[in-house]
């Protein structure tokens, strides 16, 4: 059986400091409409920001994004439309309720990728290695070297979350 990467590349998308949940991630008139239903979240995501994102990005896309992600209190929609796209996530900071909203969505992700918004532009493609937490900007040739992902969490987020984590373990230690 071959082993799961943790490199990643993809375009990046870059967005600037307090990403507020509620309005900028995703707006909160969409959690009480389509609490968790996904498919329907997907279009509001960074709409106040960028319109239509959700038509500009591909699976394995990064969101880079600077300091305090996420911020206010942790809804999960924002991070479940994250996750439905299948985006990968770095950013110069976020609480950790929201990483651990992140990771419990299944998104793979770093929260400590200090000044990362100065290495890369809109558009950029960019690659980043969860487990050794190198992070290289293909486009500019750029690259920083960040702290690596516990392997804990890492395999929670390669397997899709904390519901994917929880079966596997109750298939390894019940049935």
């Amino acid at each position: 059986m071959s082993e799961v990467s943790s490199k990643f590349r993809g375009r990046c998308h870059k967005f600037g400091d307090d990403m507020e949940i509620d309005t900028k991630v995703m707006p909160y008139k969409y959690k009480v409409l389509y609490p968790f239903d996904a498919e329907k979240l997907v279009p509001h995501l960074f709409e106040e920001v960028t319109r239509d994102f959700y038509k500009k990005v591909n699976p394995g896309d990064f969101v880079i994004a600077g300091r305090n992600f996420a911020c206010g209190k942790p809804h999960p929609q924002g991070f479940m439309a994250i996750a439905a796209l299948k985006l990968v996530l770095l950013c110069e900071s976020m609480l950790f309720s929201g990483y651990r909203g992140a990771i419990s969505s299944g998104i793979v992700c770093h929260r400590h990728c200090v000044n990362i918004c100065a290495l890369v532009n809109d558009g950029d493609m960019v690659e980043m290695d969860f487990a050794t937490g190198v992070f290289r900007n293909i486009t500019t040739g750029a690259s920083e070297k960040y702290a690596a992902i516990p392997p804990d969490f890492l395999a929670m987020m390669m397997l899709g979350g904390m519901k994917p984590m929880l079966k596997k373990w109750r298939e390894k230690h019940y049935d």
